[in-house]
């Protein structure tokens, strides 16, 4: 009688528990469908370049960021999950200014960041597994319940084991998240060093052209500098569509460049563009008559690119190897499956959410350096080619100017040292030429003293008298 007593108990807590998370569920997708179609509205609205946006915020005394909310299906739909996430990518291209780095700074970033956790993007595409994890929770607590009520055949037996295993095993699971992050990152950061080179060059070979090519605009050689800038331009937009599917180049090309039309359609039929682009520049800074110390700085210049262009094919056509993937991914999902067995014996029914949270945590750390392994589609290269398309733009325009003032500076800095002449001539000391020296009588004097001595008289000598034999 006791035992159907608890029995016909352990029944109604676990309806009483179904409703509960029946209506739990309801109310979630409910706040789901309402978020989606809030969603749905604002991306009719046109969009608000970034200092509106933070001119409005802080118009209403206070930083908002604007979440999306997940689709409701995403906790089951893989597929769902993988679209919420790769469209949060493109918010997360953020450049950052005096305002964000003080915002970043702020020591209430934490609350900030604990009050978003449930509209994270990245812990919302965390969802299948997630909650696959906390549904194997679920089951071996809810078996092991029924087990020790008295609701299953007393051969049923608890599904239990020591905790031993996962404190060892624990360790090794860290290195390996903490390893797929570190290396991630190195690829982030290279990606973004590349690029900031990019950007560095474009200003410099602008500069360069700009000095060195064909400064008389009534040259020949001129309107091969003009083309030369415009696919300078053009450069850094082919780069950026390279590497990440967004846009139209063709769009970018006419609303952002210069380009003719023949210049366009030769950009977009060619297989390689940024490679095209280059050839480009190359041929016309060729066909321009420059020193040859200024063509090698430029050169040097080109052969940047192409090494960028090289590291950046690199880092996308060749990510982490994939055994290294594919084991830290066993290892999570088997640890975690087999976790709520050794969380049952010391925590009971907290087995699931001490589940949820820590798979959560896990697969969020993996879920980062997955990410961050592809670093093209998180970067803000829309920001960094129009920076330099700007850039180039901006120095053409202001070349002229720049180059008018240091010629009036030349000419006033001339005038300047000749009325400085002018004016210290009357007070300079009178000059007194020396008399020639006589040199034809100093030579008259040389060629005396070197004149040969002539030999001294020679005596005469007596004749002596020849003597016979015969004589005395």
């Amino acid at each position: 009688m006791a035992a159907s007593t608890s029995i016909a108990a352990g029944s109604s807590l676990k309806l009483a528990t179904t409703s509960s998370l029946g209506a739990r569920s309801s109310a979630f997708q409910e706040w789901s469908e309402g978020s989606i179609r809030s969603i749905s509205l604002k991306s009719t609205r046109p969009a608000v370049s970034k200092t509106q946006s933070r001119q409005k915020d802080n118009s209403n005394g206070k930083n908002r960021m604007v979440v999306k909310a997940m689709a409701p299906n995403a906790l089951v739909d893989i597929n769902a999950a993988d679209e919420v996430k790769f469209k949060a990518l493109v918010s997360r291209r953020v450049v950052f200014d005096h305002a964000d780095w003080k915002k970043h700074k702020s020591s209430g970033r934490y609350f900030k960041h604990l009050r978003s956790i449930l509209t994270s993007k990245v812990i919302g595409a965390l969802g299948p597994p997630v909650s696959v994890m906390t549904g194997i929770a679920a089951a071996v607590v809810g078996w092991n319940e029924m087990v020790v009520m008295g609701a299953l055949p007393e051969w049923a037996p608890v599904l239990h084991i020591s905790n031993l295993p996962f404190s060892l095993t624990a360790p090794a699971l860290s290195f390996l998240l903490v390893f797929r992050t570190n290396a991630s990152y190195g690829r982030f950061d290279e990606a973004r060093k590349m690029w900031g080179l990019m950007l560095n060059r474009t200003r410099d070979i602008t500069r360069q052209a700009l000095s060195y090519m064909a400064r008389d605009q009534y040259t020949y050689e001129y309107p091969k500098r003009a083309q030369f800038i415009r696919h300078l331009q053009a450069f850094p937009l082919a780069y950026k569509h390279h590497f990440i599917q967004e846009g139209s180049l063709e769009e970018d090309l006419r609303d952002l460049t210069s380009l003719t039309d023949a210049e366009i359609a030769g950009v977009l039929g060619a297989t390689h563009r940024p490679n095209y682009v280059l050839l480009m520049m190359s041929e016309c800074m060729r066909s321009c008559t420059m020193e040859p110390v200024n063509r090698l700085a430029m050169e040097a210049n080109f052969a940047t690119f192409a090494d960028d262009i090289g590291g950046s094919e690199r880092l996308f056509k060749t990510p982490i190897p994939l055994s290294y993937t594919r084991l830290t991914s066993r290892f999570l999902v088997l640890y975690h499956m087999f976790l709520p067995f050794a969380l049952w014996d010391p925590l009971g029914w907290l087995t699931i959410p001490v589940t949820a949270t820590c798979a959560a945590v896990f697969f969020c750390i993996e879920e980062v350096g997955v990410l961050i392994e592809n670093p093209f589609p998180i970067l803000a290269l829309v920001v960094i080619s129009q920076s330099a398309r700007n850039n180039a733009g901006e120095m053409v325009a202001l070349h002229e100017g720049v180059r008018n003032l240091v010629a009036e500076d030349d000419l006033e800095m001339k005038n300047l040292s000749a009325r400085k002449q002018e004016a210290l001539l009357p007070h300079a000391p009178q000059f007194v030429p020396e008399p020639e020296p006589d040199y034809q009588s100093d030579w008259d004097e040389d060629a005396a003293a070197l004149a040969p001595i002539p030999p001294a008289p020679v005596p005469p000598v007596a004749p002596v008298a020849a003597r016979g034999p015969y004589s005395e």
